[in-house]
């Protein structure tokens, strides 16, 4: 007895990593690649990056988007949502677009948290480099338009102020004329009462 116990004893690693075994192999889903997330795709990242940087801005939107909308991780969600951001910046040309990619810069930034940044910075300084340029000539144009208004008005107020010269310098030919015709008329009169018989 105390032989078969030993036995049992030696062989009972064995026995026990077999019943584990195939209660994990019946209690468990077949692991398949289906089951398993996506790898990165860092080649896609990369060249939405080489896009945006040769200038190819709307298309470099259209990967980061798809990069965004199939992304697995949390992580490489936030890393398309960036070049995203930046890429929606750099295409803005009115408020609301400028306001929606600040927006997603700031969702980048919230999901980020304390994570180090990561992602290339020279995306987002190309981006606030080309916003700058439309501000400056935005500026530009509107002082230009603004200093040919102030032209225009300038010279209607100088114009009004002839017409009001020339207004009253007429206003005062008009008060000569008829005193001059007054004297005229008085001057008839007192003809035209010598004239009568007497």
């Amino acid at each position: 007895m105390h032989v078969t116990q030993s036995v049992f004893f030696w062989q009972m690693p064995t026995v026990f990593l077999a019943v584990l075994l195939l209660f994990l192999s019946t209690s468990c889903t077949e692991i398949t690649p289906q089951n398993l997330p996506a790898p990165v795709d860092y080649h896609a990242q990369a060249f939405a990056e080489k896009l945006f940087i040769n200038g190819d801005f709307q298309n470099a939107l259209l990967q980061y988007e798809q990069i965004y909308e199939t992304a697995l991780s949390p992580q490489d969600k936030n890393h398309a949502l960036y070049g995203l951001a930046c890429t929606q910046m750099i295409l803005a040309r009115n408020a609301d677009q400028l306001v929606e990619a600040i927006g997603n810069l700031q969702k980048w930034d919230a999901d980020k948290g304390r994570a180090p940044f990561t992602e290339n910075r020279r995306l987002l300084i190309l981006a606030l480099q080309q916003q700058s340029s439309l501000i400056k000539n935005k500026d530009k144009t509107l002082t230009e338009s603004q200093n040919r208004q102030d032209s225009v008005i300038v010279d209607q107020q100088a114009k009004i102020t002839q017409m009001t010269t020339t207004n009253e310098q007429l206003q005062f030919e008009i008060k000569k004329l008829q005193k001059q015709i007054e004297e005229i008329e008085a001057i008839d009169e007192n003809v035209q009462s010598k004239r009568k018989p007497l």
